[in-house]
């Protein structure tokens, strides 16, 4: 129990380094901009690219690295990651600057398939969900205290300076996966394998489950400021609204592996998505009432959304090893494209809703977004989860 805990608190300070790489550039993007010479627009591509990163990253270069034992694989991983975050501090040019973001883009989304099969392979099984958690507790550490000590770090130590620190922990990281990793080994896969996964109906389903879910708290999160600053909220009220939604997410993150123990990733899901969507279309109608509502309304949401990444990965991992015992590996790589695919959509279509509709309407439109994985999750999901266990 000892050993897998030391894996498993490995793969959170990991996480964390990528959390903190992702989410800073928000926390500094009008610098950036100032810093490049370039428009805040065009120095929010610093973003973009790292989220394409992640897409084709996850898919795509695990099947490239995929003949190696997965200790191997994390330590490429995160000596690729920390090159690229030391680029990043060294680039002087904003293209050398969207190089380096999107090869850690790539790393980002290599990662988190790697960390999610050495979990299945670590814990003992009656508690692989709660690893799940605790690994992807890094991610929302970072939300919570990772950006704001990014943006203090380049406030005295220079713009750029997060990022050498970022590729100091990721080595550091890199480093002790040697004598933390066991050689936990991997079955070689090719770019065909890639597309077995889609000749199982249930498993590409699974693969619009997490997107849905995944993306449907984006289409609220990203543009929460928009909203809120249109009603009136103080700069003092958002930074404490968005402090409280971080510290639920964690919350949540570690509730959500708990109850995936004791009821199953379907139940856990059907359970959450519900949550989910309630809280989601309740921020379309509480910034009417007193402020403290909006802010546990925020927090509901951050609580229950986080709570969905344990049971999705563990139903991905369930149907990959269902239909597509051969190619596990490949199918949870496409699965964990699916979060950042998820995300993109979900950012498109709040700009969408807001721009051509109302900003107000984002809450409804992200429950939407929720109920149609729940509704995949019953019409499609649930016969070939219970008929094949």
């Amino acid at each position: 129990m000892r050993h897998y805990l030391r894996i498993v608190s490995l793969l959170a300070l990991s996480s964390f380094c990528l959390g903190v790489a992702e989410f800073l550039v928000s926390g500094i993007l009008t610098q950036l901009g100032a810093y490049y010479g370039v428009s805040v627009s065009e120095a929010g591509n610093l973003a973009t690219l790292y989220a394409f990163g992640v897409v084709i990253g996850a898919p795509i270069v695990s099947v490239l690295i995929s003949r190696f034992n997965y200790r191997n694989q994390l330590i490429f991983t995160l000596g690729l990651f920390a090159l690229s975050n030391a680029f990043m501090f060294l680039s002087h040019s904003f293209l050398s600057a969207l190089i380096a973001r999107f090869l850690g883009g790539l790393m980002h989304g290599l990662f988190f398939v790697i960390a999610t099969i050495v979990c299945l392979k670590a814990a003992p099984k009656s508690k692989t969900s709660m690893a799940m958690s605790l690994m992807a507790s890094g991610l929302t550490i970072a939300l919570v205290t990772g950006v704001p000590l990014g943006i203090l770090v380049a406030r005295y130590f220079g713009l750029l300076a997060p990022f050498l620190l970022v590729a100091g922990l990721a080595s550091l990281a890199a480093f002790l996966a040697l004598f933390i990793l066991p050689k936990f080994t991997s079955k070689q896969t090719n770019f065909k394998n890639l597309g077995v996964a889609f000749g199982f109906a249930p498993v590409w389903q699974g693969f619009l489950v997490t997107a849905f879910s995944c993306g449907s708290m984006f289409v609220v999160y990203i543009y929460m400021r928009v909203l809120l600053e249109k009603h009136g909220f103080s700069a003092q009220s958002i930074t404490n609204i968005y402090l409280y939604y971080g510290l639920a997410a964690m919350l949540g993150n570690l509730f959500g592996g708990k109850l995936t123990d004791l009821r199953g990733s379907f139940a856990a899901l059907r359970f959450l998505l519900s949550m989910l969507a309630l809280t989601l279309a309740a921020m379309s109608f509480s910034h009417h009432l007193p402020k403290p509502f909006v802010a546990f309304n925020a927090m509901a949401f951050g609580f229950f959304g986080f709570a969905c990444i344990a049971p999705l990965k563990m139903l991905s991992g369930h149907l990959a090893r269902t239909f597509t015992p051969d190619t596990p590996g490949s199918t949870i790589a496409l699965n964990e494209a699916s979060f950042n695919v998820g995300i993109t959509f979900a950012s498109l279509t709040g700009g969408l809703v807001a721009h051509y509709i109302n900003i107000d309407m984002n809450g409804i439109c992200a429950a939407l977004f929720a109920l149609s994985a729940l509704t995949l999750l019953h019409l499609r999901i649930k016969k070939a989860y219970f008929h094949q266990k």
